[in-house]
C-alpha cells in the first residue's frame, strides 16, 4: 500500500466493529452500505442490538463527518481483500442507508412521546 503526496485516501484506525453483515471469503469486511438494510430488521426484532450496532459505525466516524464505507478487521481479512480496496478516499462514501433504520426508530420514539405526553397530562398534580 502505498500514499502518493497529494493522495486524499485515509487507512483508517484499529477499531472495533459489532454488525450484522457477514463476513464471507471473498468479503471479509464490514460494509456501511449492507449495514443500514440489515438494521430495518433489525431494530424491529431488538432495538438495543440495533442501537449497539449503529453505535460501532458512528464511532468509525472521523472529525470531519466521513463513516469509512467498509471496514477490514485484522491482518487475516486484511490479507484477503485486493489492495485496491484496502485504501479510502473520503471523497468517496455510501447512501446513507443507516438513516432508513434510523428513521424507523425516531419514529417509535416519537410514538412513544406522544404517548407520554398524552398520559402524563391526565396525572392530578400535587400542590
Amino acid at each position: 500500500m502505498q500514499l502518493n503526496a497529494g493522495d486524499n485516501s485515509l487507512l483508517y484506525w484499529p477499531a472495533e466493529l459489532y454488525t450484522a453483515v457477514p463476513s464471507r471469503p471473498f468479503f471479509p469486511r464490514g460494509f456501511l452500505w449492507d449495514e443500514g438494510f440489515h438494521q430495518l430488521l433489525i431494530w424491529r426484532w431488538d432495538i438495543y442490538i440495533s442501537l449497539d450496532i449503529i453505535g460501532h459505525w458512528l464511532d468509525l466516524m472521523n472529525i470531519d463527518g466521513w463513516i469509512p464505507r467498509e471496514l477490514i478487521l485484522g491482518a487475516e481479512a486484511l490479507s484477503k481483500v485486493p489492495e485496491e480496496f484496502v485504501l479510502q478516499h473520503p471523497t468517496n462514501g455510501n447512501p446513507p442507508t443507516l438513516f432508513l433504520a434510523l428513521r424507523g426508530i425516531y419514529a417509535k420514539i416519537l410514538k412513544f412521546r406522544r404517548f407520554f405526553l398524552l398520559t402524563e397530562s391526565k396525572i392530578p398534580t400535587v400542590s
